[in-house]
């Protein structure tokens, strides 16, 4: 029995799909973990905002917000989420006049070892799980 040159054809391509699927895979990583990536990047990107937002209100008005929802009704058209990609709130609770802890839970830990020399905000080194990042509102110092 002789295979025809279209079946031989047809098989090899149905091969190579499956390799470069697999290879895709071993280097890329499934979709669910690109997924988990991206959401631990919102959410470094969201605790940043907000302490951005902090920084500015702690300028205004000389104190720290006592909750995010102070913080949302004092800024109404930032168009900042307070809950992360899945909806879990983020935590944040005031320490003093001026520090104050941001926590969120993410779902991998991110460790930027790199040598990149790009700059990279506190909140995108990240361990697995819940994690609070301790900070300070200060005002700038009068000279």
């Amino acid at each position: 029995m002789k295979v025809q040159s279209t079946t031989l054809f047809a098989v090899l391509c149905t091969v190579a799909a499956f390799a470069a699927l697999i290879a895709g895979w071993l280097f890329v990583g499934s979709p669910g973990e690109a997924r988990l990536v991206r959401f631990d990047a919102i959410r470094a990107t969201d605790l940043a905002s907000i302490s951005r937002i902090i920084a500015n209100y702690r300028l205004t008005s000389e104190t720290l917000p006592q909750t995010l929802d102070d913080l949302q009704r004092s800024q109404p058209n930032a168009g900042l989420s307070f809950r992360d990609p899945v909806g879990q709130a983020y935590e944040y609770a005031v320490k003093d006049s001026f520090a104050y802890e941001l926590c969120a839970t993410f779902d991998r830990a991110a460790d930027l070892t790199t040598g990149s020399t790009r700059s990279y905000s506190i909140f995108e080194k990240h361990g697995l799980g819940r994690q609070c990042f301790s900070l300070e509102a200060r005002p700038p110092s009068r000279r």
